[in-house]
């Protein structure tokens, strides 16, 4: 186990425990199970992206958008923290008669890809806020935007703030997070969880206004986005303390999309497409 200073950008120690667990990796698609929001997101993204060509998925995990996206003719590469999600993704894409480049690395750090060489990339499933401070999250934006070609697009998905709004467990921390983010801290958005037996797993979840900016200082032009309703028995990032016994997952509505008046402020977070210029 490396120390805190030896750990790659943007990996909280956390997040290394997590990648580096063979059982874990081997679990993780049966504990998702069929997950509303990733179907939701997975058919969405589906019909976005409805031209076969080059794809990145940054976070690949254990290769489910990469199945899906090279079932469909796309040449696809996956990137992932994690050796043995990479092992589970390639066990699944050799089953189903299928092929993809996968390569362990740290999404701040893909130097050594060249500029330009994908049509398309994702950043799915709450990914960009499971990388630590702000300056590691510019940088994979930035590198999500030199890895594509002039007008391609990249599909990210993010969790909001706002749904501690409406649940008195989480309004104590959304206090105090909105006065962080009035004085500008850095912390602002930082929430830590306990998962499958890791303790405080770092997720940092969005204000819409940050998500913007993000996107539009690394170069990018939002082209879509879905604000997303709650699951029923929805249980949000949670912050110490405050995160209730795990429920099931529901069955999956045909869209998630929130509507009507607030609807940013209402919705657990964005699903987005945005292009490079």
């Amino acid at each position: 186990m490396p120390a805190d200073w030896q750990l790659p950008p943007g990996v909280s120690r956390s997040l290394w425990e997590f990648a580096a667990d063979r059982v874990l990796a081997e679990t993780e698609d049966q504990h998702l199970g069929q997950t509303p929001l990733l179907e939701f997101d997975h058919r969405l993204v589906s019909e976005w992206f409805d031209t076969p060509g080059r794809l990145i998925d940054l976070g690949c995990g254990t290769g489910r958008s990469l199945e899906l996206f090279a079932r469909r003719g796309f040449a696809c590469t996956g990137v992932d923290l994690s050796q043995p999600s990479l092992v589970v993704a390639g066990r699944r894409l050799a089953e189903a008669g299928l092929a993809a480049t996968l390569l362990r690395g740290n999404l701040c750090e893909l130097m050594a890809l060249p500029d330009g060489q994908f049509d398309y990339a994702l950043l799915l499933f709450g990914t960009l806020g499971m990388v630590t401070g702000g300056d590691s999250r510019r940088r994979v934006l930035t590198e999500a935007h030199r890895l594509l070609v002039p007008g391609g697009r990249l599909a990210l998905h993010v969790h909001s703030l706002w749904p501690h709004l409406f649940l008195p467990a989480g309004r104590g921390w959304l206090l105090r997070d909105l006065a962080k983010r009035l004085v500008g801290s850095a912390a602002a958005g930082d929430t830590h969880r306990d998962y499958r037996g890791i303790p405080r797993i770092y997720h940092h979840v969005f204000s819409r206004r940050e998500l913007h900016a993000l996107l539009r200082n690394a170069g990018f032009t939002v082209t879509r986005e879905i604000p997303l309703a709650p699951l029923p028995n929805f249980t949000p990032i949670w912050p110490p303390g405050t995160q209730p016994a795990d429920k099931p997952n529901p069955p999956a509505p045909q869209s998630l999309t929130q509507t009507g008046l607030f609807r940013h402020l209402r919705c657990t977070g964005w699903l987005v497409e945005v292009r490079r210029g």
